[in-house]
């Protein structure tokens, strides 16, 4: 299976809907082709000669790809968007509305071509049902996948490990894995501050604090940065739990105890699976949940057993997300669903491959349901 040879095998079309109760903002659909959201962000703000912080957007979006979605800005003008000129990016669709925010979408329709692969139609019908809501690799690095692993090393107050795993940690196919090799074997940073080259920014920020201590090291990172490690370890082990589940439960099913999530309104509703309500929820169709671990998580029956277990092999316990030496950083937990849901799914066999169309609700990865089809 072959996947974003070019980036137009790869659509992506955000839907969101624009608000208007304070209409404090443009809003305007962007489109764009190889670029990343955060990359293109930091453009635009550069272009437009305003602070990255009076961008607003719901979603990140691949850079390998060809993706629309919506972005709210202020102190700007309709003529200001409308002479930006940057390769690969359009601006359309210019209006008033409110700020966007991340989440603030229902998900995203996706325009698929898959080369060299067979589409087996028994497949086809299981994902229909239903797949594992697993994380997608984009959430632990694609070719560093090391984002969870410092973020377990930050949560076991391993600061020095977690410093080592991120500055250094190497991998053959990265660019820079030759000075992260040498850190890596000799811890010598004094040399690796000289030597690292410049577009590693985070990276020599954090070596110029490090001789201060690990803490300030990492303090040196955005609070962004720091945040997203935390919050790849809790969806590591998310991942790690929804896979023993899929072992002895199927992914569809839900069992008394466990917990249910029901958006009403566009907000998450939990319930405890009984007797009670058993009949209800098969009839919704709605899914059992599991943990996105922190410190006031709660889970019960089978699912309760298979957390413990994974928490035992990582010597962790959920307390541990109260993270003292950087409380900015510390994560109540919540839950996720388990069972992920395509809608409006199609495909067809061309000349090229088998072109795949469907939405998935925000927080569902494209690349976890074709795993499964494939």
């Amino acid at each position: 299976m072959r996947i974003k040879e070019n980036p137009e095998d790869f659509k992506v079309e955000e839907v969101s809907t624009v608000q208007h109760t304070k209409d404090n903002c443009l809003v305007f659909t962007l489109e764009k082709v190889n670029w990343d959201t955060i990359g293109i962000i930091k453009v635009l703000a550069r272009e437009l000669g305003i602070s990255q912080k009076r961008l607003g957007y719901a979603g990140l979006k691949d850079r390998r790809a060809v993706t629309t979605q919506k972005v709210s800005v202020s102190g700007v003008t309709k003529e200001q968007l409308k002479r930006v000129n940057i390769p690969g990016v359009n601006v359309y669709d210019i209006e008033q509305g409110d700020r966007i925010r991340l989440g603030n979408h229902q998900g995203n329709r996706f325009d698929i071509l898959v080369r060299d692969a067979v589409l087996n139609e028994e497949r086809v019908q299981l994902v229909k049902r239903g797949f594992p809501n697993y994380f997608g690799v984009q959430r632990f690095g694609k070719v560093r996948p090391i984002t969870h692993e410092v973020g377990r090393e930050l949560i076991k107050n391993n600061l020095g490990k977690a410093a080592l795993v991120f500055l250094a940690k190497p991998f053959p196919e990265e660019i820079h894995h030759k000075v992260r090799r040498e850190l890596w074997e000799t811890e010598n940073f004094n040399r690796a501050k000289r030597e690292y080259p410049l577009s590693l920014k985070y990276e020599r920020a954090m070596l110029d604090k490090i001789h201060l201590g690990y803490k300030e090291a990492f303090k040196a990172l955005p609070l962004r940065l720091n945040t997203l490690f935390v919050h790849a370890y809790q969806a590591y082990l998310f991942n790690e739990i929804l896979k023993r589940r899929c072992k002895e439960v199927p992914v569809t099913e839900v069992e008394p105890g466990d917990i249910v999530i029901n958006w009403i309104e566009g907000r998450k509703v939990f319930t405890i699976a009984g007797e009670h309500n058993m009949d209800r929820i098969v009839k919704e169709g709605l899914s059992a949940a599991a943990p996105i671990i922190g410190y006031k998580i709660n889970v019960q029956g089978r699912m309760k057993e298979i957390t413990a277990a994974v928490l035992k092999e990582e010597e962790i316990r959920k307390e541990d997300f109260h993270i003292k030496e950087f409380p900015a950083l510390s994560n109540r937990g919540t839950y996720r669903e388990i069972l992920g849901k395509a809608s409006d799914f199609s495909y067809e066999i061309e000349k090229e491959g088998i072109r795949l169309k469907f939405f998935l609700p925000k927080g569902q990865y494209a690349t976890v349901l074709l795993e499964e089809l494939f």
